[in-house]
């Protein structure tokens, strides 16, 4: 009995390795095949809305802010200016102390160039 639950561990190990190499490799595989390859832009970008600019906003801004205070200032709004979206977060409280969040999003690369929270 004692040599059965032994085999099964040390099947169990084997498998679970070699699904982790396998993912691995796969990943591996892929970041080089990335790395040689120049995906098509779209032609309006990858952020070709404010829809999409907040979304990628938000998205990004929960884990460090937390979903709570990300909600608070909804809603967000967005503005283009030089292929730059700036998303800004809305203060509801002219007396509040505290500030909003901002992010700016290269509308082409979907690259996130600036977070912070004002204070």
């Amino acid at each position: 009995m004692k040599r059965a639950v032994i085999s099964a561990l040390l099947l169990l190990c084997v498998f679970s390795t070699a699904q982790t190499q396998s993912d691995h490799d796969e990943f591996t595989y892929n970041r080089r095949l990335l790395k040689s390859f120049q995906p098509p832009i779209p032609k309006d970008g990858y952020v070709p809305d404010k829809d999409t600019a907040i979304a990628i906003a938000y998205a990004i801004a929960v884990p460090v802010f937390g979903r709570k205070d990300m909600d608070e200032e909804k809603p967000f709004r967005a503005e283009l200016n030089d292929g730059v979206w700036m998303v800004l977060g809305t203060l509801h409280c002219d007396h509040c102390a505290g500030g909003t969040l901002i992010v700016e999003i290269d509308k082409t690369s979907g690259k996130i160039i600036t977070m912070t929270h004002t204070q």
